[in-house]
């Protein structure tokens, strides 16, 4: 298996979602479910935690946009199929910490998305996603809700 760093995302920065992108899907039911078994799944795969959190945002009224979107996240994941987490005996056994923030990266609200990856070694133990709650008027602003769930992790 290889290390997770080495994955390229899922969801492009080119494609903007938001609740008017499209046109609104027939059957909802198989983006619902689909989008319900990515949660799960991205449990184990960190490198689908941020298009899965922004996918779920459409649930209640899906549009043909998000369903694309869901659909490159499934074609991410065939193609990535040996992918994954990996223990490895000899890895160097120290702990870092990554924290990012999407500033208003919301078309809809311009509220922002937080997210941080804990590593031991190369091995990614912990991971969030969350969309945070009031508008940041700065990217400082918005950094540090994010600053703080790492934080509280490594704590």
């Amino acid at each position: 298996m290889a290390d997770v760093k080495s994955v390229a995302t899922p969801m492009s920065s080119g494609h903007i979602l938001t609740f008017s992108s499209g046109e609104i899907l027939h059957d909802p039911s198989t983006y619902r479910a689909t989008v319900e078994s990515l949660q799960y799944l991205g449990l184990t795969k960190p490198d689908i935690a941020f298009a899965v959190n922004r996918l779920s945002q459409y649930m209640h009224q899906p549009l043909t946009l998000h369903w694309e979107a869901v659909k490159r996240v499934l074609r991410h994941l065939a193609g990535n199929a040996n992918m994954g987490i990996f223990f490895s005996v000899k890895a160097p056994f120290n702990f870092h910490v990554y924290s990012d923030v999407d500033w208003a990266g919301n078309r809809d609200d311009y509220t922002s998305t937080g997210a941080y990856i804990a590593y031991l070694g190369r091995v990614p133990i912990s991971w969030s996603s969350k969309k945070q709650i009031g508008v940041a008027r700065s990217l400082t602003e918005a950094e540090y809700p994010a600053l703080t769930a790492a934080g509280s992790e490594v704590k």
